[in-house]
């Protein structure tokens, strides 16, 4: 049997991260065998790609970073995605294709069309299930900011971070099946409530 293979997406400071224990622990009650990753840098090349790419000091264009971002992907996703989820291993990625879509399509502008030749030559596998955590762009970087020094994404105006929530919800809304949406404004107990709700079922289905 397949392995599943859940994504987790949204802005900086959305609360991708601190929700994944959340997720772990419900499917650990299930008895699901899984594993957890992240992008950029999920592959055995991914420490030096994540470091380039996140570098404030990586002096980069926006084709250049795109095309660093899907051969981190590849990489990730044939030595690590692929192999879990052909031997039945679910795969719960925090960021993966819809970032890209996010980040690179709304926040730097690049064409969706370029994006989707990519994604097709590559061959990359859909996720069963995306979890959008979306919240207001200014609240998300004041809890980025109190998290940790700013990285290269992180560190880029309001209205970039603006165009990127607005592509994750134009996606959303076109693929509703596989986007949920989670209210990540609220406080942390709310915000826990929906993201049980949305995996718990998902796995009854």
């Amino acid at each position: 049997m397949t392995g599943k293979f859940i994504t987790l997406e949204g802005i900086e400071g959305s609360g991708k991260s601190t929700s994944l224990s959340d997720i772990k622990k419900i499917l650990d009650k299930y008895s699901i065998s899984y594993i957890t990753t992240k992008e950029p840098g999920g592959g055995p090349l991914g420490t030096e790609l994540r470091s380039l790419l996140l570098n404030k000091n990586s002096n980069i264009t926006s084709e250049v970073e795109l095309l660093l971002m899907m051969a981190d992907r590849k990489d990730h996703v044939d030595n690590l995605i692929l192999p879990n989820l052909e031997s039945g291993v679910w795969v719960l990625s925090d960021r993966y294709l819809d970032s890209t879509y996010a980040y690179q399509g709304g926040g730097r502008k690049i064409e969706t069309s370029t994006i989707d030749k990519l994604a097709n030559i590559l061959n990359l596998p859909k996720p069963d299930l995306t979890i959008l955590y979306d919240l207001p762009p200014d609240v998300a970087l004041q809890r980025a900011a109190q998290r940790s020094a700013l990285d290269r994404f992180e560190s880029e105006p309001v209205d970039f971070h603006t165009r990127i929530r607005n592509a994750y919800l134009e996606r959303a809304k076109r693929e509703k099946e596989r986007f949920k949406i989670v209210n990540s404004s609220a406080d942390f107990d709310r915000v826990k409530e929906q993201v049980l709700k949305i995996i718990t079922k998902f796995l009854d289905e």
